[in-house]
């Protein structure tokens, strides 16, 4: 009997895992305050204000901020986010190196039978390496040998390594005071310092243990789990504040801090809206200086909840901060048109009575945060479909218009859901810049609201197509905006 595989042979082929989208609905709050329980995650996962108060104790400001988090209606849970919180860590103390980077002249060496050079370990009084015989070197890692030799057998407190073809010697001891420094020889025999280039080395002492800067926590915390938003709460100058912000403006996340004093709205607001860092939204309330405690951050938590619960999988789900009502937060009252002038024009928002009506007032001179916080949205789920195009073809996409179609389409469905959502829209294309065909473009912005473009396969370079790297891919998209104010005129007859 012959199997019935002669006839009919079916095999299974599995679909790769997708890439998940990045939730922006993720909000990093960062505490310099301790947990109560045991080891500790370097980033704690919660998803209710209770199981903080656990964790931190329930007079914790963490947990006070939990507290506001959870208490926004919607809050940070309708978009699938979290809160996180992480810590502030401590960076280990460093060992000082040099490293040969310099151009090694072999021919130079060759020439040497009897060289020699002065070693430093850790400041101490110089080392004379001496009758270095280079006469029967060939290459550079003959050199190295020679050398690795003679640190070793002539001092202590220091390793020798070759790291990518690079000798690198480093000092056994830590901190400020561990240090590696070769120089001219001063010993028998002849100097090898210029034909070691030695003058060209990366020389670098090492460094004390030291507290985390706000940037690098944040790049540490980011690169570890995505998080749409963060806030900060350890005190930090207005200088670190700002060195964090230009950090977090390149990565897709936003930053909030609330201010309780004028004298930080016109400078801190005005420098981070001049600097152009619309990835951080500066919010003010002169509550906490009235009652005379430090600006706390009730007003950040919960302004940061209500942008960040926006399910971008829904329809008609995008929305603008503008006079909308927070929850557990006191609005200001003391707020005058003369200063909302000031906290426009430093493109600060804030909480106040409109109408007697406790309200968000957003300026948009720094960008407004909903349209930040969409562009993050757009930008990430655009770089997860082309990812998840691209990984989940069993096998390939092939470098033919038929393949960019596929990838085009891949993308296109993202706009779909910006159209969906509300993020984007029909319209008209208001600037002069357009790319592709110029009517396809336009009637495409008018009819779907975005236009994907990209050059034919045919004008590729061949390097690009040795390279297997698909044409530029050009997306415009118009934005719905939101209507903040409206001006009637009525017209009355008798």
């Amino acid at each position: 009997m012959i199997s019935i595989k002669n006839v009919v042979n079916v095999s299974l082929s599995s679909v790769s895992a997708s890439l998940s989208e990045y939730n922006v609905g993720n909000l990093m709050i960062v505490t310099g305050e301790t947990p109560t329980i045991l080891n500790p995650s370097d980033i704690m996962v919660y998803a209710d204000s209770e199981s903080v108060a656990s964790d931190f104790g329930a007079g914790s400001e963490v947990s006070k901020q939990a507290n506001i988090v959870f208490a926004q209606s919607p809050n940070i849970l309708a978009s699938g986010g979290r809160l996180l919180v992480g810590r502030p860590k401590q960076v280990s103390a460093t060992s000082g190196f040099e490293a040969l980077t310099g151009e090694i002249s072999l021919d130079s060496l060759k020439a040497i039978s009897d060289g020699c050079l002065d070693i430093s370990v850790d400041s101490a009084t110089p080392v004379q390496l001496e009758n270095l015989d280079f006469s029967s070197v060939e290459s550079i890692e003959d050199v190295y040998s020679i050398l690795d030799t003679a640190i070793i057998t002539n001092t202590s407190g220091c390793t020798v390594a070759i790291k990518e073809g690079i000798l690198v010697i480093t000092s056994s001891s830590t901190g400020s005071t561990s240090s590696i420094v070769l120089s001219a020889g001063t010993g028998t025999g002849t100097d090898i310092s210029t034909a070691l280039d030695i003058a060209q080395d990366q020389q670098v002492s090492g460094e004390d243990q030291r507290d985390e800067t706000p940037s690098e926590t944040f790049l540490r915390l980011f690169g570890s789990t995505y998080f749409g938003g963060m806030i900060y709460l350890p005190a930090i100058t207005n200088s670190d504040f700002k060195a964090l912000a230009t950090t977090v403006q390149t990565k897709n996340c936003m930053l909030f801090k609330a201010v309780s004093s004028i004298a930080d709205v016109t400078s801190l607001g005005f420098d981070i809206k001049n600097l152009g860092l619309t990835h951080t939204r500066i919010l003010y309330s002169s509550i906490p200086a009235q009652a005379g405690t430090p600006a706390l951050q009730d007003l950040a938590s919960a302004y940061a909840s209500l942008l960040l619960a926006t399910n971008y999988r829904g329809s008609s789900t995008a929305k603008t901060m503008h006079l909308k009502t927070l929850s557990g937060v006191e609005a200001d009252d003391s707020i005058s048109d003369t200063t909302l002038a000031t906290l426009t024009s430093c493109g600060v928002d804030s909480y106040l009575y409109v109408a007697g009506l406790p309200k968000i007032w957003t300026t948009g001179a720094n960008t407004y945060s909903d349209e930040v916080i969409n562009l993050i949205w757009l930008t990430n789920s655009i770089e997860v479909a082309g990812f998840n195009c691209l990984s989940q073809t069993s096998t390939k996409l092939p470098q033919t218009e038929y393949g960019m179609d596929i990838l085009k389409n891949s993308y296109a469905s993202v706009c779909r859901q910006a159209i969906t959502n509300g993020v984007a829209g029909a319209g008209t294309w208001s600037i002069s810049q357009t790319f592709g065909n110029p009517e396809i473009f336009k009637s495409a912005i008018s009819s779907y609201g975005y236009y994907i473009y990209s050059a034919p396969i045919s004008s590729q370079s061949q390097a690009d197509r040795e390279s297997r790297k698909a044409p530029l891919v050009q997306i415009a998209i118009k934005l719905t905006g939101a209507i903040h104010s409206t001006d009637v005129m009525i017209l009355v007859n008798r």
